[in-house]
């Protein structure tokens, strides 16, 4: 099973915070620049271990959408789907990838599930 990490060392509590928001059912979808090796061979069905930045599975999840589209096409219901609003999300996009994301830049996003009561270790 393919592990989707979210945070790294340094990064403030936001890994922690998506988590948290994951779990909650807050945030059903998370963004990338599309050029991103970590989840590019994802494919909807594929379940993933959600994984801390210290390694822990905190849950299951399965893919429901993979779709490209470009930074300047993210709106107020993508934004929602992330679990923040759509000023949240730009900030939030260039604090993780640590510089500021063109709007022709091309993203990958990445729509899952939980899968309750599921959690392979």
């Amino acid at each position: 099973m393919k592990r989707f990490r979210f945070g790294w060392y340094g990064d403030g509590g936001l890994g922690e915070k998506m988590i948290q928001a994951i779990l909650a059912g807050r945030k059903t979808a998370t963004a990338c620049p599309a050029y991103d090796p970590e989840d590019a061979d994802l494919k909807v069905g594929d379940e993933l271990q959600l994984v801390d930045k210290h390694g822990n599975v905190r849950s299951q999840l399965v893919v429901t959408i993979v779709e490209l589209r470009s930074f300047g096409s993210f709106n107020e219901d993508l934004a929602q789907r992330e679990g923040v609003t759509l000023a949240e999300l730009k900030e939030k996009m260039n604090f993780a990838n640590g510089r500021q994301i063109r709007d022709d830049e091309e993203m990958r996003v990445v729509h899952f599930r939980v899968v309750q009561g599921k959690v392979k270790l």
